[in-house]
C-alpha cells in the first residue's frame, strides 16, 4: 500500500511515517513544503503540487497543520483532490480541541465548538466539517489529547525551556485540571490502524493515553525527567500580576520583538490557563472496540524515555521513542 503522510516534517506526522516506514506492506511518501530530500513537494494551498502527490496513492494520514488557511483551506484542497486522484481514505489528525470547554467524562458524541470562531480549536473544527462533507472518499478523524515524547516540541521541549528559565512553577488551584498524557508512537498506531480498519470510514476517535494526572503533576515529573530541581509553588496573587505585566509586551513583540523581553515568552497564555484547569477525561472505548487500538506507552515507561533523553545529548528526531 502507498500512503502519503503530510506534514511529516512535523512531531507527529514525523513519528507517524518513521513507524510506517518499517511496516514491509507500505510505501511511504512523505508530504513536505520544502520538498527537501527523501520527501515528495507538498503545498496544500497549491493544487498541481498536491495532484501530483497523491498520484497512484491509497491512503493519506493528514498531520499538516497551520494557520487558518493552511488548516482550513489546505484541508478542503487536500480532501478535493484525494477525491479526484481515487484515493481510498484519508486519516484526519484533529485534536481535543474541538470540544472546547467541555469538562467530565467528555466521549465522541460531546459536541463540537463552533467553526467560526478564531483560533486553533475552531480551525479544527471547521477542517472536520469539512471532512463530514466530503464524497466519494472514506474519511477518519482521530482527536488525540496530549501528545508527547522526549522530542515533543510543546509539552517536553518547550516545557524544559520555561522551568530552565526560572519563572516556570506549579499553578495552585488553576494547576489541577486534568493532564491527558497519550505518547505519540500510540498516536502512531492509532493513525496507521486508522488506514486499515473498513468500519471506521466516517467516525471519529478520542485517542488518549491510560494514565492522567493533574497539570502540576505533569510540571513536576517533566521537570524531574530533566534533571531540574523541585519546582516552586507560583502564588495565585504573583502568577496574576505576571500575566497582567506581560500584557503590553505582547503587544509589542508583535510589531518590534527585538524590544520584548525573554521573560514573556515564559508567561502562560491564556488558553494555556484555561486548559490546565479544565477537569475533562476522554475515554477511548470507541478507538478500542472499532479500530482494535489501546495505549501501550505507560506515563511510567513515557517519563522514562525523558529522564534518559535528557541525560544524553539529542539525536535526531525520533530520539526516546517507543515502538514495539
Amino acid at each position: 500500500m502507498k500512503i502519503l503522510i503530510t506534514g511529516a516534517s512535523g512531531f507527529v506526522g514525523g513519528h507517524i511515517a518513521h513507524m510506517a516506514a518499517q511496516l514491509p506492506d507500505m510505501t511511504v511518501l512523505c508530504g513536505r513544503r520544502d520538498g527537501a530530500t527523501g520527501s515528495v513537494h507538498l503545498d496544500l494551498l497549491d493544487r498541481p503540487s498536491v495532484m501530483q502527490a497523491l498520484q497512484d496513492v491509497e491512503a493519506v494520514i493528514h498531520c499538516a497543520v497551520g494557520n487558518r488557511q493552511v488548516t482550513v483551506d489546505g484541508t478542503r484542497m487536500l480532501l478535493e483532490c484525494a477525491r479526484q486522484c481515487g484515493v481510498r481514505r484519508v486519516v484526519h489528525i484533529s485534536s481535543i480541541a474541538v470540544y472546547g470547554a467541555a469538562q467530565g467524562r467528555v466521549t465522541e458524541a460531546t459536541p463540537c465548538i463552533a467553526p467560526t470562531g478564531r483560533g486553533y480549536a475552531a480551525w479544527k473544527v471547521a477542517a472536520e466539517d469539512l471532512c463530514l462533507q466530503a464524497r466519494g472518499l472514506e474519511v477518519v478523524r482521530l482527536r488525540p489529547t496530549i501528545v508527547y515524547s522526549p522530542d515533543s516540541p510543546l509539552w517536553v521541549e518547550g516545557l524544559v525551556r520555561r522551568i530552565r528559565s526560572g519563572w516556570w512553577g506549579t499553578f495552585g488551584a488553576a494547576g489541577e485540571g486534568t493532564c491527558n498524557p497519550v505518547h505519540v508512537a500510540d498516536v502512531a498506531r492509532a493513525a496507521l490502524a486508522a488506514v486499515h480498519v473498513p468500519q471506521a470510514a466516517g467516525m471519529a476517535f478520542n485517542i488518549n493515553g491510560a494514565d492522567t494526572l493533574s497539570w502540576n503533576d505533569w510540571f513536576r515529573q517533566v521537570a524531574l525527567a530533566a534533571g531540574e530541581p523541585p519546582l516552586v509553588p507560583v502564588a495565585a496573587m504573583r502568577l496574576k500580576l505576571w500575566r497582567l505585566a506581560a500584557l503590553p509586551f505582547r503587544v509589542i513583540r508583535r510589531v518590534a520583538p527585538r524590544y520584548c523581553p525573554s521573560w514573556v515568552g515564559m508567561v502562560p497564555a491564556d488558553s494555556e490557563m484555561a486548559l490546565f484547569g479544565l477537569h475533562a477525561t476522554y475515554p477511548v472505548t470507541l478507538a478500542q472496540t472499532v479500530l482494535g487500538w489501546t495505549p501501550q506507552v505507560s506515563l511510567q515507561e513515557g517519563m522514562r524515555a525523558i529522564t534518559a533523553h535528557y541525560a544524553r545529548p539529542a539525536q535526531g528526531n525520533v530520539e526516546g521513542n517507543i515502538v514495539r
